[in-house]
C-alpha cells in the first residue's frame, strides 16, 4: 500500500517523530503551555522610554520585574526594546489599571526620609518586615490606615539621633518641633511626628504609615509602598510612550474569531486543491502537511516559552500560506514529469524564497517595539519548520504518490 510505502521513507518518519513530540509539547500533562499575549488573555501594554538613553537597560527591567512581583501581579514580561534611535522597556501584564503603571512603572520611586529638609534615610537604608505589615479600618475618622514595619541601616540611626539632637521639644504636645517627612521622588508621601522621646536617640525600627478612605485605595498604596521599599530605585525617570488595554473577554473573543477563520479557510483551501487536482491522496497530503507545520511550530513556541498574541498568529497564516504554496510548485513539478534536476530547481525556488523571507523578518525581531517582534519571530519559526521539516517530507510522499 502506498500508506506503508510512505511512512517507511527517512523524512516522513522523521517528521512523524517531531510530531509525536509535539503532542506531547502540547498536552497538559506535560507542564507546558500554550504563553498568549495581553490581547488574547487581556491585560495592558505598556511602552516607556528612559529619559537618559545611556542608563543600561538590564538595570531598569530588573527594578521593574522586581517591583511587579512584588506588587502581586503574575503573567508579567519586562523587555528591552529599540528603534534604532532610542531605547524602550514593553511591559505586558494582567491587572495593571493606570494608576499603578504611573506609580510603579513611570516613576523612579526614590524614597527618602527628611527631617527639617536634612536626608536621614534613603530606600537602600531600609529593610521591610513583611511579617508585621497590617491594614486596618480606623472607625474614629472613618479611614482605612496601613502600617509598615521598617528596619533602619545603622547609617541611618545615626543620622536620626545627629539631627533630632539638635530639635527642641513643641509646644502643642509631646513632640518634636519637627516632623519626619517621608518623599517619593521629591513629594511628599507622610509626615510622622517624632516623641520627644527619641531625641538624640539611635532607633533601629520605625513604623511607615499611610492611609486612604476606601479598603481598596489603601490596600494599593501600600502595595505600591512596599514594591518601591523592597525593590529600590529605577535608575532614571520613564516616560509612557504608548498605553494599550484589552480585557480577557475581547481577548477570547479574538482567539474565537481567529479559530473560526482559520478552520473556514483550511477547508476552502482544501477544496479549491481537490478541484485543481482530482486527487483526495494530493489534497489529504497538502492538509496534513500544513496542519503539521501548524502543530510544529506551536509545540515550539510552547518550548521556548513564546507568548502567541495576535501579530503572531497572523505569522503562523503567513506561513502556512506560503508553505501551501510551496508544496502547490512541489507537485505541479511532479505531475508535469520533469527530471530530477527539475525538481532540485524547484528546490532552489522554495529555499530562495526561505531565505528572502526570513531576511526581511529577521530585523523585526530586534527593532520590533509592540507586536511586530511577535509577528517576525513566528513566522520565522514556520518558514524553519517548514524548510527543514515538513516540505521535504511532503516531497517524499508526494514522490510516492504520483
Amino acid at each position: 500500500m502506498k500508506l506503508e510505502k510512505i511512512t517507511k521513507k527517512w523524512r516522513v518518519m522523521f517528521l512523524l517523530a517531531i510530531l509525536l513530540w509535539s503532542a506531547f509539547e502540547l498536552h497538559p500533562w506535560s507542564g507546558m503551555d500554550l504563553q498568549w499575549g495581553f490581547d488574547i488573555q487581556g491585560g495592558s501594554r505598556v511602552v516607556l522610554k528612559p529619559t537618559n538613553q545611556s542608563v543600561e537597560l538590564d538595570d531598569i527591567t530588573t527594578v521593574l520585574q522586581n517591583r511587579l512581583n512584588v506588587y502581586g501581579i503574575r503573567d508579567i514580561r519586562v523587555r528591552a526594546a529599540s528603534d534604532l534611535q532610542n531605547s524602550f522597556v514593553v511591559v505586558e501584564a494582567a491587572g495593571l489599571s493606570e494608576s499603578d503603571i504611573e506609580s510603579l512603572l513611570a516613576s523612579e520611586g526614590y524614597f527618602e526620609g527628611q527631617i527639617n529638609n536634612i536626608t536621614i534615610f534613603t530606600g537602600d537604608d531600609v529593610r521591610v518586615d513583611k511579617a508585621g505589615i497590617q491594614l486596618y479600618q480606623d472607625r474614629t475618622n472613618d479611614v482605612y490606615q496601613y502600617s509598615i514595619p521598617v528596619i533602619l541601616s545603622s547609617k541611618a540611626t545615626k543620622k536620626f539621633a545627629e539631627v533630632t539632637s539638635t530639635l527642641i521639644p513643641s509646644i502643642n504636645g509631646p513632640y518634636l518641633n519637627k516632623d519626619l517627612n517621608l518623599l517619593i521622588d521629591g513629594k511628599l508621601l507622610e509626615s510622622l511626628q517624632i516623641s520627644s522621646d527619641l531625641q538624640g536617640r539611635e532607633i533601629p525600627t520605625a513604623q511607615i504609615t499611610g492611609g486612604a478612605e476606601t479598603k481598596a485605595e489603601a490596600q494599593t498604596n501600600l502595595n505600591t509602598m512596599v514594591a518601591i521599599l523592597m525593590t529600590g530605585s529605577i535608575p532614571t525617570k520613564m516616560e509612557i510612550v504608548s498605553l494599550q488595554q484589552v480585557s480577557p473577554a475581547l481577548g477570547s473573543e479574538f482567539l474565537k474569531s481567529t479559530a473560526f477563520a482559520g478552520i473556514l479557510a483550511a477547508v476552502f483551501v482544501g477544496i479549491v486543491i481537490f478541484v485543481r487536482y482530482r486527487n483526495p491522496e494530493m489534497v489529504g497530503a497538502i492538509i496534513f502537511t500544513a496542519v503539521s507545520e501548524l502543530v510544529i511550530t506551536l509545540a515550539i513556541a510552547s518550548f521556548i516559552n513564546w507568548q502567541l498574541d495576535l501579530a503572531a498568529i497572523a505569522g503562523l497564516i503567513i506561513t502556512i500560506g506560503t508553505g501551501v504554496d510551496q508544496q502547490i510548485i512541489m507537485t505541479d513539478e511532479l505531475l508535469m514529469g520533469v527530471s530530477k534536476q527539475g525538481i532540485k530547481e524547484a528546490m532552489f525556488v522554495i529555499l530562495a524564497a526561505f531565505g528572502t523571507m526570513v531576511a526581511a523578518m529577521f530585523p523585526l525581531m530586534f527593532i520590533g517595539v509592540g507586536a511586530v517582534r511577535g509577528f517576525a519571530v513566528t513566522t520565522i519559526l514556520g518558514l524553519t519548520v517548514g524548510y527543514f521539516i515538513t516540505r521535504p517530507a511532503y516531497l517524499a510522499a508526494l514522490e510516492e504518490i504520483v
